[in-house]
């Protein structure tokens, strides 16, 4: 194994969404708070249309209405900011973005997009490190990660996840 590698980081689109769906849904379990509402507001409809009370039917309706339409009204939101930051990042076609540095001391990380700083993040400091299919997340930090596509470092993805697993140790896993 190399004592360094390089990651000229090409995003595109699909990438980028893969990650944020990854990011939000299942790695900070975004879905669970809509999901257990929707399922309360049916049960209250559920008990509400059971009662057979006047205007039941009515009371069912509109909990049902609210438990199905407000989780609907988040997912549809997430995703289109999603595809807002793909337009915003112009990310059609895929570009650079920035350049990943791995070695012995940690993450080095240098925009290729605009001028500031690099930043350089002890490996000890390093969060998390997810491999998911043809990418790696590599999180300095729990509000930011760089992605490292597959095929674009100079080594093969193979290599450098065993780099990134020998640094991070359980701090690195594969998630499927």
């Amino acid at each position: 194994m190399g004592q360094e590698y390089t990651v000229r980081v090409r995003l595109d689109a699909k990438t980028f969404k893969r990650f944020c769906r990854f990011d939000t849904l299942r790695l900070r379990k975004k879905w669970v708070r809509p999901t257990v509402f929707a399922l309360i507001m049916i049960a209250f409809a559920a008990v509400a249309l059971f009662s057979r009370r006047p205007q039941s039917g009515m009371i069912a309706a509109v909990l049902l209405a609210v438990g199905v339409g407000l989780p609907v009204v988040y997912f549809g939101t997430f995703f289109s900011q999603v595809n807002m930051q793909v337009l915003r990042h112009e990310l059609k076609p895929a570009r650079n973005v920035y350049t990943v540095r791995l070695n012995r001391e940690g993450v080095h990380v240098t925009n290729d997009r605009k001028a500031e700083e690099q930043l350089d993040a002890p490996w000890k400091d390093v969060q998390a490190a997810f491999r998911a299919k043809g990418c790696a997340y590599l999180y300095v930090n729990a509000a930011r990660a760089f992605l490292l596509p597959d095929g674009q470092a100079d080594a093969p993805a193979d290599e450098l996840w065993a780099y990134i697993e020998k640094h991070m140790g359980n701090k690195a896993r594969t998630i499927h």
